[in-house]
């Protein structure tokens, strides 16, 4: 009988690894006994044996957890604890209380709930390749493309590679950025000839930096860079060699406990739209291919230093902003005899030689508010200014600043959520013609040689689409306009901005013998467009866009009409997101 217990224990244990413990026949009864003491015994063994099971994949659970951390940790000798020196070591014992400091036991740096509208994508980011932090959705399969650790410091970059093509109806010799401005009267043949380039200049680089402080505060960086630039070398006839350009770059120290941030240095000015409250990089920017925007857009990107503070869970929030100033000057300026105006001098030491630089005293002041109820972005803001110059005479002279600026505002209505969408934004006052895309003239000089701020409208209103989660489509309509004439005569000559008496009849026939002396009035723009992401995964986005626009340029009238031209041009984009 004894012989017979190695074969009973074997076919229990097999019927143990089944999964089961039903009952093994037997050739005999009289081994009824000892089956059941068997069946009962190892019933108790595969007890026990889940038990550990089941202790040790939570404790491969809570090892994995603390290895997470390990990549978002500093050394244990930077700060007296053991966690770095226990994950080092081996397998963690989830018994062990690690006295880690509380900046070091909190989620990895842009790792933040998806309430937070900074952390939320833009449609513009989509089309640019912004990068944008990570949500604990993404956090929790890992860093998204384009992002990684170097010691505690997360790295998000993006950008895009670009190629576009570029028809104009009149010459601006401009590439991917056009000069509303500058469109040529008809007295000039170039406004007779169209205009047709390719070029890769609006490819860009970005990249985004930072750490945690503790589970509320964080420092970060930003930097943007593209092609546009060009230096004394750069052409077009046989090898494009034009130069990096810095587009933005600033860093930031943010609150999020107390919704509050400061940032410092190049940045798209707070007096440019938001789309949501009034955080870093999630401004409401165009989405055309034209990296001149569209008339009426209300922008500059330029260094300063802003404090903005939010209040009731985001929905409100106020900011200071003062930015570097330049002002632009246009116009026939009066002269006396002896005397000299100075307002503007050429670029010096490392600036441009081939440009000019204002003559500034004090900083531009931008002062805003927005509110951000579930209904739309709504935002208010005051711009100060202070345009400068010196009539100067032999052995003498005198300074002059006039006070300028205005106010503006702005809105985002979601009118079907997150598929349609309506804005609209503008600003007047006097002096503000920097602050639209066709960069019109601030001011002009008084017959004492004084500034004299021209009074300014801009305004821009879009609408925006997005039928599918891969096709964007829109479209614009902006104007900039100068509202009234600044001038006077000096023994019946015109001098000043928009003067009646300049002569413009030349202005419109081409190579005309007289006279042009116009000034812009008005530019105004339609325009429509659409981005179509049709190629995306792992491997990046490839997407397509195509924009067509209306430009229209009128100057004030004068001694033989009033000047007037206009632009057509079509834009296409082929641009690859390797991060997005």
């Amino acid at each position: 009988m004894m012989r017979c217990k190695p074969v009973i224990s074997s076919l229990a244990f097999a019927s143990f690894l089944m999964g089961g413990a039903a009952p093994v026949a037997m050739a005999s009864s009289s081994d009824d006994a000892q089956i059941r003491a068997l069946r009962l015994e190892m019933a108790q063994m595969r007890k026990e044996m889940m038990g550990q099971i089941t202790t040790l994949k939570s404790r491969l659970a809570r090892t994995e957890s603390v290895s997470h951390k390990q990549d978002h940790m500093s050394t244990a000798s930077a700060h007296g604890g053991r966690a770095h020196r226990e994950i080092a070591s081996g397998p963690v014992d989830p018994s062990v209380q690690f006295d880690e400091p509380p900046a070091l036991a909190r989620k990895p740096f842009l790792t933040v709930g998806a309430t937070d509208y900074r952390r939320e994508p833009t449609t513009y980011g989509q089309v640019t390749g912004m990068p944008v932090p990570m949500s604990q959705e993404s956090s929790s399969r890992g860093f998204h493309k384009g992002q990684f650790n170097v010691g505690r410091i997360s790295i998000t970059l993006g950008g895009y590679v670009e190629m576009a093509g570029i028809f104009r109806s009149r010459n601006e010799t401009a590439d991917i950025s056009s000069n509303f401005g500058s469109i040529p009267w008809m007295n000039n043949p170039n406004a007779h000839i169209n205009e047709f380039h390719q070029t890769e200049r609006q490819s860009r680089f970005s990249a985004l930096v930072g750490s945690d402080i503790n589970s509320t505060m964080s420092v970060s960086g930003y930097t943007e860079l593209d092609f546009q630039g060009a230096g004394s070398s750069s052409n077009s006839r046989q090898s494009n060699s034009y130069v990096l350009r810095s587009r933005l770059m600033y860093g930031e120290f943010e609150d999020r406990g107390h919704d509050f941030y400061v940032m410092g240095g190049q940045a798209w000015s707070m007096a440019t739209l938001f789309k949501q409250g009034m955080g870093m990089r999630s401004e409401q920017i165009p989405l055309v291919i034209d990296a001149q925007y569209v008339p009426g857009f209300t922008w500059t990107r330029n260094t300063g230093v802003r404090f903005v503070k939010g209040f009731h869970n985001h929905e409100y929030h106020i900011g200071l902003a003062i930015e570097n100033p330049q002002s632009i000057w246009g116009g026939t300026n009066y002269i006396a005899p002896g005397q000299k105006i100075t307002y503007n001098n050429s670029g010096g030491q490392v600036e441009n030689s081939t440009t000019t630089y204002s003559t500034d005293v004090a900083p531009d002041i931008i002062l805003k508010g927005t509110a951000d109820p579930k209904f739309g972005h709504f935002e208010a803001f005051g711009l100060l200014r202070f345009l400068h110059d010196r009539v100067s005479s032999v052995g003498s002279g005198k300074s002059h600043t006039a006070v300028a600026g205005g106010g503006g505002g702005g809105m985002v209505i979601p009118i079907i959520k997150k598929k349609f969408e309506f804005q609209a934004s503008g600003l007047a006052g006097y002096g503000v013609g920097r602050y639209g895309t066709s960069n019109l003239s601030d001011a002009t000089t008084k017959l004492n040689g004084a500034p004299a701020p021209l009074p300014e409208a801009q305004a821009l209103v879009g609408l925006l689409g997005h039928p599918t989660k891969a096709l964007d489509i829109y479209a614009y309509g902006g104007i900039e306009q100068i509202m009234a004439r600044s001038s006077f005569s000096v023994g019946g000559k015109p001098y000043g901005y928009g003067n009646s008496a300049f002569n413009v009849a030349g202005c419109n026939v081409e190579i005309s013998p007289l006279a042009c002396n116009a000034n812009i009035s008005r530019v105004a723009q339609g325009t429509v467009g659409f981005w179509w992401r049709y190629f995306q995964g792992d491997y990046g986005t490839l997407a397509v866009g195509a924009q067509f626009s209306h430009t229209s340029v009128k100057a004030f009238s004068g001694i033989g009409g009033t000047p007037h031209t206009d632009d057509n041009m079509a834009f296409i984009s082929l641009r690859y997101m390797p991060f997005q």
